[in-house]
Formats: C-alpha cells, structure tokens, sequence
C-alpha cells in the first residue's frame, strides 16, 4: 500500500480522501499524541471541512472545526483535485523518478514535532498564500495557509510564495532543510516577508 497515494484516481472527492482514504493509509507518522489540529477547507462544489489530529501516531480525521486550531489550509476542489490525484500529483512522480527515488509514502516518524512548537505557531496571525506555478500546464495551483483558529483570507493573505512546481517538487525531495529552502531563490515571497520565517522558526522552536 505504500504507493497508494499515487495510484488514486482524479474522479477521487475530498469526502472519500479525508473520511475515508487517509485514514487507511500506512502512514509513518511521530508517535506522539498533539492536542492542536490541522483544518482543511476545501471550496467549490464537494467542499467541506475536515480537522486532522495526531493521537498515538494515528491521523484522525473528523468533519467541521475542531479546536485548539494550529493551522488552516484552504484550497478549492478543483486544485484540491490537481494536488493529490492530478497535474501536480503526476509531475511529481516525474520528478522522484527522475531523481531514482521510490515512489512511496514519506516516512516521518523521525520529524521533530513539538507541542509547545505547534502552539506557538497557532499563536501566529496571518494568512500565508502558496501559489504552485505549473507551466507545462500553464496554472497556478493555490492553497491559502492560515495561522491560529481565526477568519481566513484566502483572497486577501498577509504574504505570498510563488514557486515553480518542479523546482519545488525537486528541493523537497532532495530534503532540503527548511531555512534553506525559503532562501534557495526558487521562491518569490511578497507582502509580509517575514511571516514565512516567523512561522518557520515558530515550528522549529527558533527565534524569527
């Protein structure tokens, strides 16, 4: 089953991939239990909203708002669709192929998590707007990132990264470590330039 996430189909809908789909999935995940959860809005036609939290290790998924919120993502079901199961999903394949690398899930039982690190990052304010550039097809690819259990922005957001999705894609799979990462100068960042490392550092218990 390692392979799963990329063998999908794109009719997939997020109710299918958050109810059911991921929780299955033989993720590898920290083995730890984190108080604060992860929300994913999904816009458009077969939206919702879905809350992910770590217990023992385990994602669980529950539909609506579940709080205390570290973190807010929202995307529409279309993009939704291109991330996971389409344009975006194929391109990386490309790329861990490319690059000799295996085609499976992650591991990241090893990622430092750290509650007091996840709070302060809920602590934030700020809507953080990703925008994955695709030229072969030219799109832009959008997911909204928001700070805290507060209102969204998605249209309005505090700072902007846009990067080309296989330049992307590449410094992930290549592990590039986080600071590096937002100063490789494959990432164009406007607005408020430093909520990008502020969060950063907040995650990794630094200061910005």
């Amino acid at each position: 089953m390692t392979d799963t996430y990329f063998a999908l189909p794109r009719t997939t809908r997020p109710v299918d991939w958050f109810g059911r789909i991921l929780p299955e999935l033989p993720l590898r995940l920290p083995a730890l239990t984190l108080s604060h959860s992860a929300v994913f809005h999904v816009t458009g036609v077969g939206g919702g909203t879905w809350s992910h939290q770590l217990q023992n290790g385990r994602i669980v998924v529950t539909p609506g708002m579940v709080g205390p919120v570290a973190t807010q993502t929202t995307i529409s079901a279309a993009h939704f669709r291109e991330l996971l199961f389409g344009a975006v999903r194929d391109r990386h394949v490309q790329v861990l192929r490319k690059l000799g690398l295996p085609l499976a899930i992650p591991d990241a039982s090893r990622l430092p998590v750290v509650p007091a690190h996840i709070a302060a990052v809920a602590g934030i304010s700020g809507t953080l707007l990703i925008a994955l550039r695709d030229r072969d097809l030219d799109d832009t690819y959008r997911l909204a990132l928001t700070f805290g259990g507060g209102p969204t922005a998605p249209e309005r957001p505090d700072a902007t990264i846009e990067v080309d999705l296989d330049d992307l894609t590449a410094l992930v799979a290549a592990r590039t470590p986080p600071f590096k990462l937002l100063t490789s100068g494959k990432l164009r960042i406007s607005g408020d330039t430093n909520l990008p490392l502020r969060a950063m550092s907040a995650a990794l218990g630094r200061t910005a």
